[in-house]
């Protein structure tokens, strides 16, 4: 019999086996603090509607945080036996969801009371857990709390003369988010730096760092990179959230019948495919669907990325390191020696990067890897370019998948016109954008016989693009306009991210 289990017969009471239907004391969340409440294991709660507060409680030795709570509320609490890993869960669903105390914190700045930000130096800090902190270092958290929250994939600290500019990329899309007098700037971005483990004395030379904090039971890891400019030193704070849900092929966006041609096209034996599209544009979170879909107990699958965004179970993913001599290409080689089966490499940047990808899809692997090109049909070109031999990449190339990310209209809000297009309007759940996620627009050139006979001639990318045209390939603008009879996004955002390959007629 568990405690619980033994106080519930002890007292009488049933055990609630779900809070989710409880609403926390807004009164307990502000006089209690995160770390009190989980070291006791406690939540105060009531139903909507019900004026009758409940303590949520796990075992016996928390029975006499009723009295303390009864007295701090200066109200009556009643006692309610809950599971333990309910109350954890509502303990970080209810911190995790207060208002932006940015604000606050900055009052409570004194220009002689804005505290040590060197101190509480931790690995993983916990943005919410605030008691305590320093008004600086609970500033940062705050702007980090914030960031994580509303979604955003990076947080830009902008000094400018007479102030310092808060921006969180939201979407892909910048928005401006706070504003911090300059006469804290220096301690804000030693604390960003500090938290980084960066070095606090150089002003003067780019660095980068990186950090895991938690929110509640969210890992996020910071890629933290600064750069001195004419107002000081400006940082970016890149958020990649550990605890988000993996995206699989089904959700990324593809219409139904390039889907199943992509799924087609992962299951091959051997070859080289690759992924294309500018920064941001979502290929990690392609490749990602790709290697989840083909993973299995039979496949040894290896990876080499920079970073290593999230964690495959089951497959071995290797972070590159410069710094000590792990480079794409030199990774490669040890990789090779590992007996693979299925290759990940996160992007081909130099012609041995290049060769040794081509060689290992020739010799009876499969190989995944990206490239920064504008299209599908450049990626081609751009191999060539890096001095890959053309028989050796018309007999290994097995597909090319360009794509963007474009913002989709917000559900709640989207004004819908007779059509059936759609266009922003903007309410609180988007934050008045108009727009609240986002989706994939796809190109996918598969070679033929024909494209390998071009390739081996060196054609350019233009002729290579109208023959995988005419062999049944949708081009990105095109996709994008389904997107937008679908009603699913806008013309703006289509044109926002793609190079106008054919004209919108």
């Amino acid at each position: 019999m568990t405690p619980l289990q033994e106080l519930a017969e002890r007292i009488s009471l049933p055990i609630e086996m779900d809070l989710t239907k409880y609403q926390a004391s807004a009164a307990f969340l502000r006089l209690f603090p995160i770390s009190y409440v989980r070291q006791h294991q406690i939540i105060a709660v009531s139903i909507a509607g019900q004026t009758t507060l409940q303590l949520a409680i796990c075992d016996k030795k928390a029975w006499s945080q009723l009295d303390i709570v009864a007295r701090k509320l200066r109200c009556a609490v009643q006692p309610l036996l809950a599971d333990p890993e309910q109350i954890r869960l509502a303990i970080n669903t209810a911190y995790s969801v207060r208002d932006n105390e940015a604000e606050h914190v900055l009052m409570s700045i004194g220009s002689d009371s804005t505290g040590d930000p060197l101190s509480h130096l931790v690995s993983r800090e916990d943005l919410l857990d605030a008691d305590g902190r320093a008004p600086v270092i609970r500033l940062v958290n705050q702007l980090i709390f914030d960031a994580v929250v509303a979604g955003a994939s990076d947080i830009h600290i902008q000094p400018y003369e007479g102030c310092v500019k808060v921006r969180q990329r939201i979407d892909g899309v910048l928005f401006d988010s706070f504003e911090i007098p300059k006469g804290i700037q220096e301690e804000v971005l030693t604390r960003i730096k500090v938290l980084g483990e960066m070095n606090i004395a150089e002003k003067r030379l780019p660095q980068d760092g990186r950090a895991t904090v938690h929110l509640g039971d969210r890992v996020i890891d910071l890629r933290i990179a600064s750069l001195p400019t004419s107002h000081n030193e400006r940082i970016v704070i890149r958020l990649l959230d550990k605890s988000a849900r993996l995206y699989t092929l089904d959700d990324l966006g593809m219409r139904p019948e390039a889907l199943k041609r992509w799924v087609s096209l992962i299951r091959v034996d051997h070859g080289l495919i690759l992924v294309t599209g500018p920064t941001g544009s979502g290929k990690s979170t392609t490749l990602y669907g790709a290697l989840q879909a083909i993973n299995s107990k039979e496949a040894n699958i290896l990876t080499l990325e920079d970073p290593i965004e999230y964690q495959l179970e089951g497959i071995s993913q290797t972070q590159i390191n410069e710094k000590k001599g792990i480079t794409f290409a030199s990774g490669m080689r040890s990789l090779l020696r590992q007996d693979p089966d299925i290759i990940m490499v996160g992007e081909i940047r130099d012609r041995e990067t290049a060769s040794m990808a081509i060689q290992a899809s020739l010799t009876g692997h499969l190989v995944f890897s990206t490239l920064h090109t504008n299209d599908a049909a450049s990626a081609i070109t751009r191999l060539l370019d890096l001095g890959v031999e053309p028989y050796l990449l018309a007999s290994s190339l097995v597909a090319s998948l360009a794509q963007r990310l474009v913002r989709t209209l917000c559900s709640s809000c989207k004004m819908i016109a007779p059509d059936g297009t759609a266009s922003p309007k903007g309410c609180d759940k988007c934050r008045y954008s108009g727009f609240r996620g986002r989706i994939g627009l796809f190109e996918l050139l598969v070679t033929n016989d024909h494209l390998r006979s071009q390739i081996q001639s060196r054609e350019n990318a233009t002729t290579i693009r109208q023959t995988a045209v005419d062999s049944g390939m949708t081009l990105l603008v095109e996709d994008g306009q389904n997107k937008i009879m679908q009603g699913r996004t806008t013309l703006d955002e289509v044109l926002r991210v793609t190079s106008l390959q054919t004209v919108i007629g």
